[in-house]
């Protein structure tokens, strides 16, 4: 589950009541809350600016069938500081708005698509650091993000299919020296896909499923993929037991890419999986969980990399519009986190195990990919798209 955006920008939201009002209390560090009526013909009436920095805001709704979306723009009208996306009707909710000095106003917003703006306020005193206003995206723009992106998976599942069908061809041969050389090409390639694994649907258990949770582990007929062909190539398995896992991983490539273009990607999971590659990067590869015997987590974690940039390509215009700051401090940061992955890939093309690195080189590769992702978790909110009702009935 995606926090909800005000919750990780640090920002606020109200609404407009057509029928009844909604009270927002304003609660600060220095103590209760001081309320602000909204009713139905006026939005956020009577609030008063906080001090810059961190405020608490209370929203309550009391209307009786009516869900409401605000925001807290700045004086451009454009930039948003805060929101709610969904207020239901009868509950309330409070969130922190993280403010620099500088004038500001809601916008009330009923899910008919009527809109009021406040009277506006001027934030007053010392500078602050870590605010993130954004500009809100449309559909479309995630839509063109979203074809983008699938774009350019076109070329890397090209490469991936070419992959499979030499491995299947070594397996086949009964070459398992080769099988195992051309083994981690192809595994990268697919790992570069990351952002499009929700997509996949059952195609991402058939082609890289984990034994973790199936009875049995390693030995469950259910595991299948590279993981598995993994597990057999580096544990001595004759060819007659791979022949058939080479054949389905090959088959269940060939099967993704003729689908492909008929699957549907939800619209926030491109800025979502943003930050979820490596946040399971850093669970599931720099633990060596996914080890299955070649000790090629590294280079996973690099391919992984990759990924995340391939999915930031696509949507940094979005970036660039409101967080050009933050656009290319990601970039640096991916590069910088490519590079320090990519240094423990010798000259003949192996790769240092996980297991070697000493504490420090581990410590140090956590805390680089923590700080990350730490950045990449505000992206899934600056992009997030409200969720609509199904019906939004007015009182």
């Amino acid at each position: 589950m995606t926090p909800r955006r005000g919750a990780a920008l640090g920002v606020v939201a109200l609404a407009l009541a057509v029928s009844g009002y909604l009270v927002v209390g304003r609660g600060g560090t220095d103590g209760g809350p001081a309320p602000v009526v909204v009713s139905a013909s006026a939005c956020a009436r009577g609030w008063s600016a906080p001090r810059s920095g961190l405020t608490v805001f209370t929203v309550k709704n009391t209307s009786r069938a009516t869900i409401y979306e605000v925001d807290l723009v700045g004086a451009n009208q454009a930039l948003v500081y805060g929101d709610i996306e969904m207020l239901a009707p009868g509950t309330e909710d409070q969130m922190d708005a993280l403010l620099p000095p500088g004038d500001y106003s809601f916008q009330c917003e009923s899910f008919s698509g009527a809109t009021l703006t406040s009277r506006v306020e001027h934030v007053s005193g010392p500078p602050v650091s870590g605010a993130h206003p954004y500009v809100p995206v449309t559909s479309d723009q995630i839509q063109l993000a979203t074809l983008a992106y699938r774009g350019s998976l076109t070329t890397w599942m090209g490469r991936l299919a070419v992959a499979t069908d030499a491995l299947k061809a070594a397996v086949d041969a009964g070459d398992l020296a080769r099988a195992r050389q051309l083994w981690l090409p192809a595994h990268l390639d697919y790992s570069r896909l990351g952002a499009a694994y929700d997509t996949f649907g059952n195609f991402n258990d058939e082609i890289n499923g984990r034994p973790l949770g199936l009875v049995g582990g390693v030995d469950n007929p259910n595991f299948q993929g590279f993981l598995r062909l993994e597990y057999g190539l580096w544990h001595a398995q004759p060819d007659r037991e791979l022949v058939p896992v080479a054949n389905a991983l090959d088959s269940a490539v060939h099967g993704l890419i003729k689908q492909f273009p008929q699957m549907l990607m939800p619209a926030n999971d491109l800025s979502l999986r943003t930050h979820e590659i490596l946040e399971n990067t850093l669970q599931f590869e720099l633990t060596g969980e996914t080890d299955e015997g070649s000790h090629t987590n590294l280079a996973t974690a690099w391919a992984n990399v990759q990924g995340t940039q391939l999915a930031l390509a696509a949507i940094a215009p979005l970036l660039q519009q409101g967080e050009p700051g933050l656009l290319a401090s990601l970039r640096q940061g991916l590069d910088k986190m490519a590079a320090a992955f990519k240094g423990f890939q010798h000259a003949n093309g192996s790769w240092t195990p996980l297991q070697s690195l000493s504490r420090s080189q581990r410590e140090h590769l956590d805390g680089e990919l923590g700080g990350l992702l730490e950045q990449l978790s505000v992206v899934p909110d600056l992009l997030e798209l409200p969720i609509q009702p199904a019906t939004a009935d007015q009182s």
